[in-house]
């Protein structure tokens, strides 16, 4: 294999076509200008298409957002007629276990009141006191035996009276 050798000076440089250093630098400098260029170009070109993205997006937030706000009223709606037929359902089914629960205690009262009017008719009746219904007895007896007593007294003063 052969060794190339590296040029030693510029024209050695030209007999084997390559670029000299000048040559490079004056198409660094226009591949710069145009990249530059490019780059300004493609600056721009990107910043109108986010400001595009932009507006594009306000219009389907505003679009959508209308749209996703009629949708959570209806779900609102919705919500608020089975959460008001299970409050009905729930005030009718506590409407009827109270009035079982008030049928039961009315009737558990009345039969602890009859228990222990009992109890205490019998305490009595074993100490020797008159119930009630005795002592009404005894009243109506007694009312009875006035009437008598005042018609006999009335006879014994007519009689005494015609004599």
């Amino acid at each position: 294999m052969a060794r190339q050798q590296k040029p030693t000076s510029e024209l050695e440089s030209a007999e084997l076509n390559e670029p000299s250093v000048e040559e490079v630098r004056s198409d660094k400098k226009a591949l710069s200008d145009k990249e530059s260029k490019k780059s300004a170009l493609d600056f721009r070109k990107y910043t109108k298409q986010i400001w595009l993205a932009g507006l594009g997006a306000f219009s389907r937030a505003e679009d959508e957002g209308n749209r996703l706000f009629d949708s959570l009223v209806k779900v609102g709606e919705e919500l608020e007629s089975k959460t008001t037929d299970i409050a009905d359902n729930t005030v009718g089914v506590v409407g009827e276990v109270r009035g079982r629960v008030t049928e039961r205690v009315t009737d558990t009262k009345e039969r602890v009141e009859r228990a222990l009017d009992e109890r205490v008719n019998s305490t009595v009746s074993r100490i020797g006191f008159a119930s009630h219904r005795e002592v009404a007895q005894l009243i109506e007896l007694i009312e009875r035996l006035e009437n008598k007593v005042d018609v006999l007294s009335d006879e014994i003063r007519q009689l005494r009276s015609k004599k």
